[in-house]
């Protein structure tokens, strides 16, 4: 299996995967895990699930995990050829 399948990762392992040195992930936890970083799971070995981790991440960062808009915009009626 690839490092980069495994699910559940260290502390260290998150931070590799994330760029920044270890020791500078360890320094931001309280602040990312007040902000909601998924917390360690017990069951695992006290690893962190890498998806939720990368999805909080996203959304932190302003990526939205669907493209569905809440409120989307009625559409305009095409006046002229439809250009794609």
């Amino acid at each position: 299996m690839a490092k980069s399948d495994v699910l559940y990762v260290t502390d260290a392992e998150c931070a590799a995967r994330i760029g920044l040195p270890t020791q500078d992930f360890k320094d931001t936890l309280p602040a990312l895990e007040r902000a909601g970083l998924p917390l360690k799971d017990p069951l695992f070995n006290n690893r962190r699930y890498w998806p939720a981790v990368r999805a909080f991440l996203d959304k932190r960062n302003g990526l939205a995990s669907s493209f569905q808009r809440r409120n989307p915009a009625p559409l305009k009626e095409a006046k002229g050829p439809e250009v794609w």
